[in-house]
């Protein structure tokens, strides 16, 4: 039964995370054609200081409301939970409103020192998301815990929608005054979203407290001692979503330096990490927003099974971590084998007008090494889920400070071989996924007994009839359709392979199994 709240959770998450994204992609064509080129720098100027004091006041929160709210419900403590809820709406609004001041206090010697005075105003423009991010990250939290991910998910939805219809009214019409009143106006549509998505979870929260009205029994829950766990638990959650951010920016500065000390001029070795960061990264990023999801959903059915059990080691909890492996490893190998498939197709549909033969021809080399992270760091993603639902937030932080610190010495040590080059930046990042994967699977496997090995055989049956599939249909209507349409053929026919194999190896087997044990029973 938990393996289902948690399977259908997980869908919601990805669909809904999915949809978003697409919504987000397409919202930045049309303002890159109002704001131009100059105003979509002064955009993305915004986001970095913005993420890393985002990361600061709400990253860590909500896995620790969802892992308690969890724990709580399933000693059916549901008063506890809604206390615990206004404790962290209290907390995340005065940090919230710090951040959120801070960026406007500053915005002015901040955007002199980017270069760009004139864009102080944009800075105006996204401070107040800091705080509706706050409060909406506050009952994300909570409706997790309470294995609940629709709320989460439409409120994700919501956020894109807004963001786009607002986003791009207000830069249209603040165009007039200059580009950056423009951008500015973009981001106010940005805070805009945030606002309308902490109303539809204030809302959703109120007519769930009134559907689900819970006796009081008795006053358990202690505001001292609980903001201390509060915090707790957040604050190496916040450490370790910190660790990622600091080591792109300090790999920024590595990179062009060391490519340039091997040989490379300025604007050749530039050239190699915009390709790399800008071009590569973000494709092999998007498969890892379904691990995410699924990381998501794991963490407070984790948690709960381990309150109810006061074990960690429980056969519910064993089977609902093999659950998330399967659906994992799954998914992500099926999307490793389709990059490797269509990469080279890909780019040429994205950027074959942007770039030259020489830039696409090294962007398909970079992700053929490349693609083989989404399995990586879909995994990272979900062990690190598994381990905060059962207590090793802290272990996370080590194995995430280990990876970082072998990805820089792999840098270093490729970078500086001009053969190898911007391709050692890849590597790099895989061997940091591989470093933290290793360590959360073998924590995870010696507290749960739980192994990735149960499914391992027949993913990789899967994969190969993906592959053999999408290949051979690829091959074939490439000389009839060309390029981009036989892609998006034989891509669908490998999505359409996947499902069909998922089902044959995996929900038939599943399906079978509990009938016979019905039987059994009977």
């Amino acid at each position: 039964m938990k393996n289902k709240v948690f399977v259908k959770g997980a869908v919601v998450l990805i669909l809904c995370n999915l949809i978003g994204k697409v919504v987000g992609a397409v919202y930045r064509l049309p303002l890159a054609r109002i704001v131009g080129s100059v105003g979509m720098g002064q955009y993305q100027l915004t986001f970095p200081l913005y993420c890393l004091i985002l990361t600061i006041s709400t990253s860590g929160m909500p896995v620790a409301i969802s892992k308690l709210v969890a724990e709580y419900n399933s000693k059916n403590r549901f008063q506890d939970s809604r206390r615990l809820l206004k404790t962290a709406i209290l907390f995340l609004s005065l940090i919230s409103l710090i951040g959120s001041v801070l960026i406007l206090l500053f915005a002015k010697p901040i955007a002199s020192l980017q270069g760009n005075p004139g864009a102080y105003i944009c800075y105006y423009g996204i401070s107040p998301a800091i705080l509706f991010v706050g409060l909406l990250s506050a009952y994300r939290g909570y409706f997790q815990g309470c294995l609940l991910m629709f709320p989460t998910a439409i409120s994700g939805l919501i956020e894109q929608v807004v963001k786009l219809v607002a986003g791009l009214y207000f830069a249209g019409k603040l165009i007039a005054f200059g580009v950056e009143y423009a951008v500015f106006g973009a981001l106010i549509g940005v805070s805009l979203s945030e606002l309308v998505a902490v109303v539809f979870l204030a809302f959703s929260y109120l007519i769930y407290s009134n559907k689900h009205k819970v006796v009081k029994k008795g006053e358990t829950y202690n505001f001292k001692t609980h903001s201390k766990r509060l915090l707790a638990l957040s604050v190496p959650v916040t450490f370790s979503s910190l660790i990622a951010p600091i080591t792109s920016m300090v790999d920024s500065f590595l990179v062009v330096n060391l490519l340039m000390l091997v040989g490379f001029s300025s604007d050749k070795a530039t050239t190699l990490l915009g390709l790399q960061s800008g071009v590569v990264e973000p494709l092999v990023n998007i498969p890892v927003i379904i691990s995410v999801s699924i990381s998501a959903a794991i963490l407070p059915n984790v948690s709960s099974l381990v309150a109810k059990h006061n074990s960690s080691s429980s056969a519910e909890v064993k089977s609902l971590i093999q659950k998330a492996y399967q659906i994992c490893l799954s998914i992500s190998v099926a999307c490793f084998v389709c990059f490797i498939i269509f990469g080279k197709q890909a780019l040429n549909f994205l950027y074959g007008k942007s770039f030259d033969i020489g830039e696409l021809s090294t962007s398909t080399k970079l992700l053929f090494f490349g693609a083989v992270n989404i399995v990586f760091l879909s995994l990272v993603q979900v062990t690190t889920g598994i381990l905060q639902g059962i207590g090793e937030h802290k272990y996370t932080v080590k194995s995430l400070l280990a990876g970082s610190g072998v990805k820089i010495g792999f840098d270093v040590a490729l970078l500086l071989v001009r053969a190898i080059n911007i391709y050692g930046a890849v590597i790099s990042a895989g061997a940091c996924y591989l470093v933290v994967l290793s360590l959360n699977y073998k924590k995870v496997k010696k507290i749960t007994g739980a192994s990735i090995k149960e499914s391992l055989f027949y993913v990789v049956i899967q994969a190969a009839l993906v592959c053999l599939f999408a290949y051979f249909a690829n091959l074939l209507f490439v000389p009839i359709f060309g390029d981009v349409v036989s892609m998006f053929i034989a891509g669908i026919l490998a999505v359409s392979v996947f499902a069909v194999t998922y089902y044959v190896f995996f929900i038939s087997k599943e399906n079978n199994n509990e009938k016979a044990l019905k039987n059994k029973l009977t």
